[in-house]
Formats: structure tokens, sequence, C-alpha cells
């Protein structure tokens, strides 16, 4: 077998995109960042001021896609970064306005029918490791090998706070626990692929656990599978 699929769902802020960049490298393989692409695509709905009375203008939005150009270009150091119109917007796709937002705009179909298209694009003829809430159960159901990444609202709180705390210097841990919460809700009950933990995945609950140690237990299991399909 010369390539394969791994993927990695959970919640937001439960460490999956830190142990899917680390089991790629140790794998050798490629890392994608599917939430990455929903949050460039929402930037760009915030950049044309597509946000009326809480709610997104989707005709527009989608019109607008259509003439765009989302995508996840390598640069000089092997790292994909996320581009609007061939623009590095990395870092403006993780403050907490787009955070706030993500979910919202991931619930629409035809933005998931959007994405999925260039997910799946990027990972032709691939290794890859991808992670994000329908990976497992919706972008690649028949993936090599499946993990399911969870914490407690507690600990996925801090981590998001610590994420932020240095860009938002105002930010309360209580609001990040709220959009944490409001975030689970919509991801959990939306009607389009909605974050399950998809069919004969692993689950890791990482409260307490190292990085390393989860890192160790997706090696190991990665590695039995894949011996055992090429043996």
């Amino acid at each position: 077998m010369l390539n394969f699929i791994v993927t990695i769902d959970g919640p937001s802020s439960s460490g999956k995109s830190t142990l899917a960049k680390r089991l790629a490298k140790k794998l050798s393989i490629l890392h994608i960042d599917s939430g990455s692409i929903y949050r460039a695509v929402t930037l760009y709905a915030l950049q044309n001021n597509l946000l009326l009375n809480g709610k997104f203008l989707m005709k527009k939005l989608i019109n607008i896609l259509s003439m765009s150009s989302i995508s996840l270009k390598e640069n000089s150091n092997g790292i994909f970064k996320m581009h609007i119109n061939n623009l590095d917007v990395e870092n403006k796709i993780r403050g907490s306005k787009v955070s706030k937002h993500v979910s919202e705009i991931a619930k629409h179909k035809k933005i998931r029918d959007f994405v999925l298209k260039i997910q799946r694009d990027i990972s032709k003829n691939k290794s890859i490791v991808m992670d994000g809430r329908d990976i497992g159960s919706f972008v690649f159901p028949d993936a090599d090998v499946k993990f399911y990444i969870d914490s407690s609202i507690k600990t996925r709180s801090i981590r998001r706070f610590n994420q932020l705390k240095q860009f938002e210097k105002k930010l309360s841990i209580d609001e990040v626990k709220y959009d944490l919460l409001s975030r689970d809700k919509i991801d959990k009950n939306r009607k389009n692929s909605p974050l399950i933990i998809p069919e004969n995945s692993l689950f890791i609950n990482n409260d307490n656990r190292s990085i390393d140690d989860v890192l160790n237990i997706m090696l190991d299991h990665v590695k039995s599978i894949i011996n055992k399909k090429v043996s």
C-alpha cells in the first residue's frame, strides 16, 4: 500500500491539530488542517462585510467564493499555509472573531461541499493526516486509520485561552468557554455532517495525558494497522 489516510476528529481545542501535526511529522507524511479551510471562508465572509444582523449572507458568499481562490500552499520550510487569493492569511484566521463565527459558516451544505472538494483534491495520491470534525465520518469514511480526540470543557477552555491571550489582552476564560460550548452545540447538532465519533475510530481522552503519551498511543495504533494491511 503506497498511500494511506489517517483522520483525526474531535471538538474545538481538544488538541487534535497539535497531535495531527506531530503525528504527520513522525510518519513523514502531509498534515492537512481542514479547520483552517473553514476559517479562511469565515475570514473572507467577514472581510467582505457579509455578516448582517448576526447572520451571514450565504448566497452572496457562495457567489464570491466561486470567483475566488482559497488554498493551502507549501512554504519554503515545507509548511502548508492558508491563502486567500494568493495572500497568506494563516495568522488572521486564528483570531477570536473568526473562531466565534466559523461553526455558523460550516453548517451550510454548500460551504461544506466547497470545502470537501478542496480537501479531496489536496489529498489525491498522497499519504496524509487530516484533522477536523467530520473527516473520518464523511470526508474519508474509508480512511485507513481513524482517531477521535476529546478533552473536558475545562481543559479545552484553558488551552484555547492560552492560545489567544497573547493576541487579545481583554479576553476572559469565561468568554472562551462560552464560545466553545456554543461551537460544540452547533457542530454536534448541524444537519450536514455533524460532529460524531466515526465508526472504527480509536477514542482518546487527553485530559490526564501528555502530548507525548497520546502521540505514542497514536503512532503504535497507526503502525499496527498499516503493518497488517501491507503484510
